[in-house]
């Protein structure tokens, strides 16, 4: 079986390890590079995405006309406007995947280093940058997920019995938009520092808690914190059942660190993760 966590966990280390790896070849064998700091920067680069909007993120407007379906309720369906209403039928649907999917294909995951948000000592940035791409490979062959059991512990959330328990405070933007046979949500979360599993981000994302990879990271790093910025879920729902039949995950975040080899420098990293599931009853 594969596993979701495991595989977020050896990205993540692989990404300290490419820090070890930069200062042990570059610094060992001179003076160590001042100490760098990265809060001003990182604050300017995080900003400057959350100033972009969702302009090409988010799904289409709706025609105007509020549209009404035939699902399997007990009223008809009408095309919900506000967010806690997205948010509720969001939950409703996507709910649903863990307690009646017969099987769920991850199609791939795309995992993009970001070198914008790259903070090393000068001496370090471009093999830095070439390493990080390096270790960020893509998943490109489908990953089925046919038992009860593997859905459960491999769809997000990983290893929870719910899919989303989301609610409309975590919500930057949500849209519902009537796609004939289907309808598209689209939720985009707020911005949040260090997320936790089951609150903000973490009701509907995997996110990595910098406590779970405490023992698993190398010894250099002293203190870690992450920034997930623009993450977006959006879901296909068939009409006819009210299930969802396709979801894409995007999870951007800033990893910064201050890592103790060689001398205390402050590091950051960014990276997205990108995941697309279809789902089948």
């Amino acid at each position: 079986m594969f596993n979701n966590k495991r595989t977020y966990f050896s990205v993540i280390v692989s990404v300290l390890l490419v820090f070890a790896m930069l200062f042990t070849t570059a610094c060992g064998n001179a003076d160590a590079p001042e100490t760098t700091t990265a809060d001003s920067q990182a604050t300017s680069s995080v900003a400057d995405d959350n100033n972009q909007g969702a302009s090409g993120e988010t799904a289409s407007q709706p025609d105007g006309e509020p549209a009404t379906e035939e699902i399997v309720t007990e009223a008809a369906f009408v095309l919900p406007e506000k967010v806690e209403e997205i948010v509720a039928l969001f939950n409703q649907s996507a709910n649903r995947i863990k307690t009646e999917a017969t099987k769920v294909t991850k199609n791939f995951e795309k995992r993009y280093n970001d070198s914008s948000k790259l903070i090393v000592p000068d001496i370090l940035m471009s093999t830095a940058d070439t390493m990080m791409s390096t270790f960020m490979k893509d998943d490109t062959d489908p990953i089925v997920y046919a038992t009860r059991e593997e859905i459960v512990a491999e769809y997000i959330v990983p290893d929870q019995n719910y899919v989303s328990k989301l609610t409309a405070d975590a919500v930057k933007e949500a849209k519902c938009t009537d796609k004939g046979d289907t309808y598209e949500i689209y939720i985009k979360l707020k911005d949040e520092k260090n997320p936790t599993a089951g609150k903000g981000v973490g009701a509907v994302c995997d996110v990595i808690e910098t406590h779970e990879i405490a023992d698993k990271a190398p010894s250099m790093l002293k203190e870690m914190s992450t920034s997930y910025y623009n993450c977006t879920v959006t879901v296909t729902v068939d009409k006819a059942s009210g299930r969802v039949i396709h979801a894409v995950y995007s999870t951007p975040l800033v990893m910064h660190m201050i890592v103790n080899l060689f001398g205390t420098h402050e590091v950051q990293a960014g990276i997205t993760f990108t995941k697309d599931y279809t789902i089948e009853y």
